[in-house]
This record gives structure tokens, C-alpha cells and sequence, in this order.
């Protein structure tokens, strides 16, 4: 297990390093295409955008994320960090719920179903909700919630804006999980068929135990594995949609102000944000691949 931190550890730092790095050649080159004579050495803007990063890195080091200029004046940038991270990852938890507990119960009652002729529509939606365009899904929403204003004269929920309410949150949530959702329902369905077919599944039902029983007992302790990897990837597609989800329900957020301080040239809350959504999702992965080995001990024994 040292040997495993140990090594995730040194790979999260060398992304971390990239990032910044990434970051800042970025955003030289944003501004270097918008001056009247652009330089386009790239060995040039490499070694710039590299004492960039060791900048950032040594202030940062020191608890100094730097500041951004504003109409109310200086704001540090990791008071900005705190706030729209928060934000963002209240959506990302109340997502991944709705994502894991919804997608667990369609994947199994495809697999487990005796209608079969329900199985297929499931299983369709499910790739309707991966193929579909994240904006598209909001789009479509938000185009439901004009429609139901116009008929009945009120609104049902907000269609922009903050607040930690069902009337803010609904939307957004529903847009950023439709991927993880369908994923999630496919992947549990995948395994669950899988599972229903081993040996030891057939001997519980040979030692009297009722499909209830045996279904909660024995099947669901052996889909973890294949759930827990499909969260990590339903995470790349909520970590992938969350600046588009937060930019079209104006969701103060990381991915909102991401893509507002690109637009205002903001450098340091650019560098600052894209590390912070790094770090958050590698971290997730970490502590999923610990999981793995508390689970299964196959995967311990590998290592």
C-alpha cells in the first residue's frame, strides 16, 4: 500500500506540474495572438510560460495564490477558489447521488427484470444520455421550463442562478448527470448479467435462498468493483460537462469562473482553478483504486 501511495502520489504531482504549466503557455498564447506583432517562437513562450510556473509554484508554496483585479478592487484568488469551489462541488455530490443510486436501481431491474421487452427502451435511453451533446440536454430543459411558464403562468423551477434549493439545483443536476446516469445503468447492467451467471449465485439458490436474498447477499458485494470503475469514469464526464453545465445555468461555480477568467485574460485564477479541478479528480481517483484493494483482494495480491 506505501509503495502504491507512494507512486500515485509523485504521478499526481507531475500532472499537477503539467497543468500549471499548460496553463500558462495557454493563456501566453491567448495573449500573444491578440498583440499587433505575435511571437511565435514556441521555444520562446515555453521558457517564459516555464518561469511562469516556477512563479506560481514558489508563491504558492508560500500561501500566495495571487490576486485579480476587479471593479470592487483586489480579490485574492484563493477567496474566489473557496467560494466557486464549494459551489461546484455541492452540484458534482448531489449529481454523483442521483447518478449512483438511480443507475444502480435501472441497471439492476434491466438485468433482474422478467419483461424483457422493457430491457431494450432501457438500454437504448441509456445511449441516448452518453451520444447526447450536454448543451442540447439543457437546452431541451430549459425550453420545457419556458413552455410550462407560458401554460400555467408560473414557474416550476429556475432556469439560471445559485441557491441550494431544488428550484436552482434541479436543472443543472439533471443536465450533468444524464451521462453519468446512462453510464452508470449500462454498467451495472453489464454486471449484474454477468454475475447472475456464476456458480456461486447458482448454489445460493440451490441452498434455498430466495432471489431477494440472494441478490442483496452475494450479487450486489461482487459489482463493486465494475461500479466503483464506472463512477470513476462517470466523474470524467461531470468533471468534462461541469464549465458548459455552470456557463448555461450561470452556476457560480470553478467551471463559471473558468471560463469568465479565460475570457478576462485572468491568469493566476485560471492556473488556480484548472489545478483545483485536477487535484479534486485525481484525488477521487486515488481513492478509489484504495477501495479496489479493500474490496477485492485479487487486486490486492497483484500489486
Amino acid at each position: 500500500m506505501i509503495r502504491l501511495l507512494s507512486r500515485r502520489l509523485a504521478f499526481i504531482l507531475l500532472i499537477c506540474l503539467f497543468i500549471i504549466f499548460a496553463a500558462h503557455l495557454g493563456m501566453r498564447m491567448i495573449r500573444n495572438s491578440e498583440v499587433n506583432r505575435p511571437n511565435f517562437d514556441l521555444v520562446h513562450n515555453t521558457k517564459v510560460a516555464w518561469a511562469d510556473t516556477e512563479s506560481f509554484i514558489i508563491n504558492a508554496t508560500r500561501g500566495n495564490l495571487g490576486y485579480i483585479e476587479t471593479n470592487y478592487g483586489l480579490i485574492r484568488v484563493i477567496t474566489i477558489l473557496k467560494e466557486t469551489y464549494v459551489n461546484s462541488m455541492g452540484l458534482l455530490f448531489a449529481t454523483m447521488i442521483l447518478a449512483v443510486i438511480f443507475g444502480l436501481y435501472f441497471g439492476a431491474f434491466a438485468a433482474l427484470t422478467k419483461y424483457k421487452k422493457i430491457v431494450f427502451p432501457i438500454l437504448l435511453l441509456t445511449i441516448l444520455g452518453i451520444s447526447a451533446p450536454t448543451f442540447f440536454a439543457g437546452l431541451i430543459l430549459r425550453q420545457g421550463e419556458i413552455y410550462y411558464l407560458k401554460t400555467f403562468g408560473r414557474p416550476f423551477v429556475s432556469i439560471a442562478g445559485f441557491g441550494w434549493d431544488y428550484k436552482h439545483m434541479l436543472l443543472p443536476v439533471l443536465v450533468l448527470a444524464a451521462r453519468p446516469l446512462a453510464y452508470l445503468t449500462r454498467a451495472s447492467y453489464i454486471a449484474f448479467g454477468r454475475i447472475m451467471d456464476e456458480d456461486f449465485i447458482r448454489t445460493a439458490y440451490s441452498k434455498g435462498l430466495d432471489h431477494r436474498s440472494t441478490v442483496n447477499t452475494h450479487a450486489f458485494r461482487n459489482i463493486a468493483i465494475p461500479v466503483l470503475t464506472a463512477v470513476g469514469v462517470s466523474l470524467r464526464f461531470s468533471f468534462g460537462t461541469l464549465p458548459i453545465v455552470e456557463f448555461f445555468f450561470v452556476w457560480p461555480g470553478m467551471g463559471f469562473r473558468l471560463l469568465e477568467a479565460i475570457d478576462l485574460r485572468q491568469t493566476a485564477l485560471v492556473v488556480t482553478l484548472a489545478l483545483a479541478l485536477g487535484i479534486t479528480f485525481l484525488t477521487i481517483n486515488l481513492f478509489l483504486d484504495i477501495c479496489y484493494r479493500f474490496i477485492d483482494p485479487r487486486v490486492r495480491d497483484r500489486q
